[in-house]
């Protein structure tokens, strides 16, 4: 029986393999999705003429978990029906999967907060790191233990081969996790280390792999093809991209009984995704497919092409072989990015140092840029966006990218304290969209985390009741970034007014005491309600006084007058010079008041837009994140409100500017430290800019 080729949903990934034959070493751009994205991205399904048909992977957009599961119909021209609920209702092990993974997320929670103190560059209090490290990892032992115990004891039913089998592979990687474990709490008890650090990283992957062979189906992926084998009468599933490591482990499934299994031939080829399977007697042959270049270049490919020649599997034999033979790799293995798409890059060099970096702010001289030069930098560009502070961390936030740059779902985090960017878990790229203009995914992806948007421009703030930093630049949904455990921990619906498309352009928010100001596009204003449990929700404020305008896509600002309580919005046209008009708004009385500031002439001849400010407490002025063009040979003097006088001045800043040499910085992100009474800049490539403002010194001008 011939059976049809693979259907990727929505893209015709197979052609990229053969455009690039001709230049093997080249890194490519996978092609990007339409604007109107199908529901299920990236995944595969294969129909046998008259026949069966079977539908498995790829990111389902609108799914809780992000993952499109098992659907199967039993004849061509049947019904898709979804397995998953019963898959999982008659797997004997699919219970264990749970309680392991349970401990998984112990496990990577401990290993954020570890990983953050050593960024801190200083000593933990020894009840706060017990409570909030040792302890979790001691129960995540015990609790490992017991699992293993109970294996000893499992009823009847896991007694057939495969069950006995995969239960065999997973005591095997949970015995590797308690030695991890172990080890790492050892390291840890001598204090913070990196190799503490990376022994926690593994006792996670080994509770995943471990976890990913109790489960009833193969663990998400995309672009990893199905195939149909009519000798063994079985769909045959090998490797595919998680979008933040490759796989390359092989999944048969039996249409007769519904059921998946894993296969777990001695070598395999090594991880791949959107490779070629086609099926012939009784035989798989596998052909290309492509593993990460890690380029870092501008609007540079992410994958490369594997040239290996041609891999065959059979089913009966549960056996690999290359016809050329080419390289092989461990069943189950795992490719990551390397260098700067990989958290321990940022652990390399000396361990981070607080007391020395600050003598270096303490001798900073005064109104003057100055480049503090970490050591390591976070990749790809990430442009288009802003950067926030997290008081209650001592950290900037930047979370950055989307347009043509940067695509990933990763916040870095750079610590105030010691000049070091953190980042906190591998990179993972959306396939094809990334470097698209505006046509990132929307939802969750596999690891539960959205997606960037086509610009971040005050689309997230920091809230401080519920310690986390909150996204609205999504159409229908708002997500929360912790920085505690260093991710993304939920979603939830935004209210109408919030919920226009193209809404990643035009809601701008801001950190206020009273919670998180959104400005839109209409005019209105929203206020974040966030909760000491971490949850929240937005809640429309009406404005009284004067009409304020709506915000505009990337021309428009918002900022927060701590001293006099209101909000400050600088509304613009796209394309145009700002006006310099300023609108303020009392967070209290919500009573809008247009200022017309004196000056405003003289902002209008700014290169760029008064999107990137901010309030500098101990200065009482907004500082602007651009230059004005210089008088002759004059210098470029930095536009700033003067909230008191209500007029625009220049202020004479020396050193390299953030704003550029043009003055104007679309990638920039500017904020005040009221801690230290500094200003902190961050450029396209996590460059950072230090400022140390003197009132008593600083040249002032009228605009």
């Amino acid at each position: 029986m011939k059976a049809s080729h693979v259907v990727l949903h929505s893209i015709l990934f197979c052609c990229v393999v053969s455009l690039h034959a001709a230049d093997k070493a080249k890194p490519f751009r996978l092609p990007a999705i339409p604007d109107r994205m199908p529901p299920v991205i990236w995944g595969s399904e294969f129909v046998v003429p008259d026949g069966p048909g079977l539908s498995f992977g790829g990111e389902e957009l609108k799914a809780d978990d992000g993952q499109h599961h098992t659907h199967f119909k039993t004849a061509a021209d049947g019904e898709w029906l979804s397995l998953v609920e019963k898959l999982r209702s008659n797997h004997p092990l699919q219970k264990l999967h749970d309680r392991v993974w349970v401990q998984r997320n112990v496990t990577k929670s401990a290993l954020a907060k570890v990983r953050f103190m050593y960024f801190e560059g200083s000593l933990p209090d020894p009840k706060v790191f017990d409570a909030d490290v040792a302890a979790p990892l001691r129960q995540t032992m015990e609790s490992v233990t017991k699992i293993l115990d109970e294996f000893k004891q499992l009823p009847a039913e896991v007694s057939a081969p495969y069950i006995k089998l995969q239960l065999s592979l997973a005591i095997s990687r949970l015995n590797i996790a308690l030695s991890s474990l172990h080890g790492a709490l050892t390291q840890l008890a001598n204090g913070v280390s990196v190799e503490g650090i990376k022994g926690l990283h593994e006792a996670q992957v080994s509770l995943e792999q471990a976890a990913e062979l109790l489960d009833s189906e193969p663990g998400a992926r995309a672009l990893s093809p199905l195939v149909y084998d009519a000798k063994s009468k079985l769909f045959v599933l090998f490797g595919g991209d998680h979008l933040d490591y490759l796989t390359n482990d092989t999944w048969v499934f039996d249409p007769a009984q519904n059921v998946w299994q894993q296969r777990h031939p001695k070598n395999a080829p090594v991880p791949r995704a959107n490779h070629q399977l086609t099926a012939a007697d009784g035989l798989i042959k596998l052909t290309g497919g492509y593993t990460y270049s890690n380029n870092t270049d501008y609007m540079g490919g992410p994958y490369i092409n594997i040239n290996d020649g041609t891999w065959i599997y059979d089913p009966a034999a549960d056996t690999w072989t290359s016809e050329e033979g080419a390289q092989s790799a461990a069943d189950s293995s795992r490719t990551y990015r390397a260098g700067a798409f990989r958290p321990d890059f940022f652990l390399q060099g000396d361990k981070p140092d607080a007391i020395s970096f600050a003598k270096t702010l303490r001798d900073l001289p005064a109104n003057t840029w100055v480049l503090a030069k970490p050591p390591y930098l976070p990749q790809m560009q990430r442009d288009w966006g802003t950067a926030v502070i997290d008081p209650d961390h001592d950290v900037l936030l930047r979370w950055s990218g989307g347009h043509c740059a940067h695509g990933g779902s990763d916040v870095v985090m750079y610590h105030f304290s010691t000049n070091r960017w953190e980042l906190p878990f591998p990179v993972e790229l959306p396939l094809g969209q990334c470097y698209t203009n505006t046509s990132y995914p929307s939802g969750f992806n596999f690891n539960l985390r959205p997606w960037i948007t086509g610009h971040t421009y005050k689309s997230y703030a920091y809230e401080t009741v519920s310690k986390r930093m909150v996204f609205v630049g999504e159409q229908n949904d708002f997500f929360r970034y912790d920085p505690t455990v260093g991710d993304w921990e939920g979603r939830s619906h935004k209210p109408n007014g919030m919920t226009y498309g193209g809404c990643f352009y035009d809601l701008l928010c801001k950190q206020t005491p009273q919670g998180i100001a959104c400005w839109t596009k209409e005019g209105r204003l929203f206020f974040y309600d966030g909760k000491e449990d971490g949850a929240g929700q937005w809640l429309e404020k009406k404005v009284i006084g004067e009409k304020i305008q709506g915000s505009n896509v990337d021309s428009a600002g918002i900022d927060y007058d701590s001293k006099r309580e209101r909000l400050l919005l600088f509304p613009g046209s796209y394309g145009k010079p700002a006006s310099g008009q300023i609108a303020s708004v009392d967070v209290k009385t919500l009573k809008a008041e247009l200022l017309n500031p004196a000056g405003m002439a003289g902002v209008a001849k700014m290169p760029g837009f008064l999107r990137e400010t901010c309030y500098v407490t101990s200065q009482d002025f907004v500082l602007a994140g651009v230059t004005l063009p210089p008088d002759g040979d004059g210098p470029r003097w930095t536009p700033a409100y003067d909230c008191a006088a209500n007029k625009w001045i220049g202020c004479k800043i020396d050193g390299p500017n953030p704003a550029g040499k043009e003055g104007r910085n679309v990638s920039l992100g500017l904020v005040y430290d009221l801690k230290r009474d500094l200003i902190w800049a961050v450029d396209t490539r996590g460059s950072i800019f230090v400022l140390r403002l003197v009132s008593q010194t600083l040249s002032k001008k009228d605009l």
